[in-house]
């Protein structure tokens, strides 16, 4: 009789990881959430409520492990140079120090290795996407005039500020635009990526 009891008093006091979505079969669990939230790898939104915000960031993982399977199926990921070092150190900045991650981290009972995997991932992909997209994304002198002339600037003007002229901002402007159209090849890529995949959300 014993013996057919200890399985199941053993499983009463095993928790099992939670599976939020499925991407062909690879999980995403709700330990690679926590450890999103703790690293801020997703920045949060002004007024977002923290149900909206897990949904979000699981949202993001999903489409972390579209990108790292379409790179590791075509072997491009071992070849891609990324400094996994520098997107530790900018990480550990952005949560508060050291100290601040290994309270996050104790909070959440899990490990500094996992993390690092997680970040490493996330680099690789953002350094493949600089090299892939990065080259063909800068606004033409007309797209940097419209913005400006058009959004830009009657933006600042509707909330009370003067629009310096363009010479003085034609950087940060360019800089706008391009991180958009960058923002706009990585989504169209994704979105292609999951048109041929298998997702499973258990989360909604």
């Amino acid at each position: 009789m014993l013996a057919l009891l200890f399985p199941v008093l053993l499983t009463a006091f095993v928790e099992v990881e939670r599976v939020l979505a499925l991407v062909n079969g690879v999980p995403v669990l709700a330990s690679d959430v926590d450890l999103a939230e703790a690293a801020v790898l997703v920045p949060r939104q002004e007024g977002e409520s923290e149900e909206a915000y897990r949904r979000a960031v699981v949202d993001a993982l999903v489409d972390l492990e579209l990108r790292w399977q379409d790179l590791e199926a075509a072997a491009i990921a071992p070849r891609i140079s990324t400094d996994v070092d520098a997107a530790w150190r900018k990480m550990v900045q952005r949560v508060g120090g050291e100290e601040e991650l290994r309270r996050r981290l104790k909070q959440i009972g899990l490990s500094e290795g996992a993390l690092r995997e997680l970040l490493r991932r996330a680099a690789v992909v953002e350094a493949y996407v600089a090299s892939r997209f990065g080259p063909f994304v800068r606004p033409t002198a007309q797209e940097v005039e419209k913005a400006w002339r058009e959004e830009l600037a009657p933006k600042l003007e509707a909330g009370g500020q003067p629009a310096p002229d363009l010479s003085q901002v034609r950087s940060q402007v360019e800089a706008l635009l391009r991180e958009r159209k960058l923002t706009a090849e990585v989504e169209r890529w994704t979105s292609d990526l999951a048109k041929r995949a298998e997702i499973i959300r258990y989360y909604r």
